[in-house]
């Protein structure tokens, strides 16, 4: 054993070692002043990661396992202490994210006010839902997370969305597959029958609808309207449903830390999904020389998401069949909720 320390050990270091040896095989160990480091071996690293992760957390600690080469590394932290949520703030601002989807469907969607509640009351629902998906995910998987915040916005739709803060990090690729996958998947399945419904309600005007439309609303018009959707008057309804197909596609590209980057991730190596991340960028940009906000995706993907994904504590282990067939079958409702610019 070699320790690297130039003061006292902690009193709990041997406790710690003692949970170690008995989920891993332990062949060095090395003690820092925030962490300890072991270089540990196991025939099931997931069975071992998962048992030591739940008796170190009841101690206090946190644990994260890496590939080094041939070695595995096995780091172990003082858990982090969660900050308190304040409840009042995510009332307020779903409070405000309805007065302002409100005066967006009056004002900028021309929408009626009876018409303007029902635009409003349906994309809060789908966007709720969204993030209940990711809550239900997070609870799964033991990971603390706050309860939404919606996002009010002086935009032609009254939002920028909602989001929940994940304030302990996933334990395993399949946690983070898990995070990615639910909120969009909860999210869609309510925009999609809310689409239905709304579509039946919608009548052809004649007009011009002259939006990116997903490429699944433009197949669901043509069999219930016997048309495509760029001559329909749609019903608030079949508006909101088309935002939130539009929503769960633009969550569900797969870089840096979107919905489906999470899901990419827990795929992906550190340095694959990064350069993953980096390509679609790019491609956005040059892509937004056919439609300009795909140039702003792309600004915004390579801005934003400048370093690595850091992935699951455990990223190791592999994802099995039934978690691969979730992360493929998410992604097919990404290339299903495709943009297609109608002009």
């Amino acid at each position: 054993m070699k320790i690297v320390s130039s003061g006292e050990m902690p009193p709990s270091t041997a406790e710690v070692e003692s949970l170690v040896s008995r989920s891993f095989t332990v062949t060095d160990f090395d003690l820092t002043k925030d962490h300890m480091q072991f270089e540990v071996e196991s025939a099931d690293t997931g069975a071992s990661f998962t048992k030591l992760s739940r008796e170190l957390g009841r101690k206090g600690y946190l644990a994260a396992l890496r590939r080094r080469g041939e070695v595995l590394v096995l780091v172990v932290l003082k858990s982090p202490r969660l900050g308190k949520e304040n409840a009042l703030i995510n009332f307020a601002l779903i409070l405000l994210t309805i007065c302002t989807t409100f005066v967006a469907g009056y004002f900028w969607l021309a929408f009626g006010k009876v018409d303007a509640v029902i635009y409003s009351a349906a994309l809060l629902v789908i966007l709720g839902i969204h993030e209940i998906g990711h809550k239900i995910a997070a609870w799964r998987n033991g990971m603390a997370a706050t309860l939404p915040y919606f996002i009010p916005a002086p935009t032609v739709l009254g939002t920028f969305g909602a989001f929940i803060k994940v304030k302990s990090p996933p334990p395993t690729r399949a946690a983070l597959v898990e995070m990615g996958a639910l909120g969009p998947l909860f999210g869609f399945a309510f925009a999609l029958p809310i689409a239905a419904v709304g579509l039946a309600f919608s009548k052809p005007t004649g007009g011009e609808f002259a939006i990116a439309t997903p490429l699944l609303f433009i197949l669901m018009s043509y069999p219930i309207l016997g048309s495509w959707p760029t001559v329909q008057r749609l019903h608030p309804l079949a508006f909101a449903g088309l935002v939130g197909m539009f929503l769960t596609w633009m969550n569900l590209i797969p870089a840096g830390q979107l919905d489906g980057g999470h899901m990419a991730r827990g795929m992906l190596e550190r340095e694959r999904h990064y350069s993953l991340t980096r390509m679609l960028g790019f491609i956005l940009i040059f892509l937004g020389l056919v439609w300009a906000p795909l140039l702003f995706w792309g600004i915004l993907i390579l801005f934003l998401f400048k370093g690595q994904h850091p992935g699951a504590l455990d990223d190791v282990s592999r994802l099995t069949r039934r978690q691969r067939f979730l992360a493929w079958g998410t992604f097919a409702v990404f290339l299903l909720c495709l943009p297609i610019p109608l002009l």
